[in-house]
């Protein structure tokens, strides 16, 4: 094939684990047929990715699951307007009310990914340099 480059990356690749996006809850909790879903996650992924057979567990008893992030669903046209994360939107993009707080915590919720995700790399000093530049943030 003309134009073909074939690279293969150097070094050794690893999954760091799998994410769950939290379907929207109906009284308190995840619609039934989503939770089915969900649950076999932990299975397929331990099989499929890590080659590993008869896992029987639930996301949140996977050490392999790294978060799970909400919906955020009335957050996300407000961050395409603004063309910027959910989690940077201020009261001029629209975010007041209900959606400022849920901006606050869709960034404590990705804080948590990014800090779970830099530690399973085993870069503490990335993540050291994260802390510092956030507390300089916070300072302003």
């Amino acid at each position: 094939m003309q134009g073909h480059l074939d690279f293969n990356p150097m070094g050794e690749m690893r999954s760091l684990g799998y994410i769950i996006q939290q379907h929207g809850v109906r009284l308190s909790r995840p619609v039934k047929a989503y939770d089915r879903w969900v649950n076999r996650m932990p299975g397929v992924y331990h099989q499929s990715i890590l080659g590993e057979d008869n896992i029987d567990m639930t996301p949140a008893d996977d050490p392999d699951c790294l978060a799970t992030i909400k919906h955020y669903r009335s957050l996300v046209p407000l961050a395409q307007e603004a063309r910027k994360p959910i989690f940077e939107l201020t009261p001029a993009d629209g975010a007041i009310g209900n959606h400022a707080v849920a901006v606050k915590e869709a960034r404590a919720d990705f804080q948590r990914l990014a800090k779970e995700i830099l530690e399973r790399i085993g870069n503490s000093q990335l993540l050291a340099a994260a802390h510092i530049e956030r507390q300089a943030e916070l300072a302003f």
